[in-house]
């Protein structure tokens, strides 16, 4: 028996420094090499943002960053995990390394150039007023003085609507964490316009004829990219060389197609 114990100890005192070893690798591993090893692409994507990622009749989250993340996993030689999270909670959980990415039509601006590397464009929107079916009274966003409008929070449709200083941002602007609450209150008569990125609008347009319009005004464009950690630099370059390929041989002019109907991503 005193033996087997010796035996014993000396065995879990040379298993104890490999196992060490190996989780001191995993820590070291960037992300991309955690990516090559796992063969797993985690993205984060608040799925209620349709027609970019939203859930289906199945429950499985679709649209056209998803189609586009899957065509980076394979790209990576990895498979897509999808880690859905609210709009206003996405970008500290991307730091806090829930996920790898961001991949929801996720605008590219000056502020967010500076916490994250930012990929792409891949894409162009730009803030638009959606209405209900009929409504002509909405013809510029100066039109909206006055008026009970929505917003998503946390965007930059909400960014953009507390620079107009000829809305009163306190009183008259609802907030709402998922855009699709505010078009059921555009639709019943809650609120009288929302502003909102030039897909979502267009896609509503589109699903509810009968049910909503755009306005004519529209801001400038605004480039759509992919979010990444700063210090995963090594991952932002492979995913900026896969947007690459991906733009020059066609496969997301192909998707923009399917979702939008036309091809916006120049």
């Amino acid at each position: 028996m005193y033996k087997k114990a010796i035996v014993l100890v000396l065995l879990i005192v040379l298993i104890i420094p490999f196992l060490s070893g190996c989780t001191l690798n995993d820590q070291n591993m960037t992300t991309l090499e955690k990516i090559k090893k796992t063969k797993e692409f985690v993205v984060g994507m608040d799925n209620t943002f349709p027609p970019m990622e939203f859930t289906d009749d199945n429950n499985n989250t679709v649209g056209f960053d998803v189609d586009l993340a899957n065509e980076i996993a394979k790209k990576l030689g990895a498979k897509l995990k999808i880690v859905a999270v609210d709009w206003s909670g996405i970008q500290s959980a991307l730091k806090s390394k829930k996920f790898d990415a961001i991949i929801s039509c996720f605008s590219i601006t000056d502020e967010r150039k500076k916490a994250f590397n930012l990929a792409g464009p891949y894409l162009y929107i730009r803030q638009v007023i959606a209405v209900k079916k009929g409504d002509s009274s909405i013809k510029s966003f100066e039109d909206l003085k006055g008026i009970k409008i929505g917003v998503q929070a946390n965007t930059t449709g909400d960014s953009a609507v507390q620079k107009m200083k000829f809305i009163n941002y306190e009183k008259d602007v609802t907030r709402y964490e998922r855009i699709t609450d505010a078009f059921n209150d555009l639709d019943i008569g809650r609120i009288k316009a929302v502003v909102i990125d030039s897909v979502v609008a267009y896609y509503y347009k589109k699903q509810n004829p009968e049910k909503f319009d755009i306005a004519p005004a529209q801001l400038e464009r605004e480039p759509v990219g992919i979010a990444l950690r700063k210090e995963d630099k090594d991952l932002y370059n492979e995913i900026q060389k896969i947007l690459d390929q991906l733009k020059k041989d066609g496969t997301i002019a192909k998707i923009s197609e399917k979702w939008f109907g036309e091809d916006i991503t120049k």
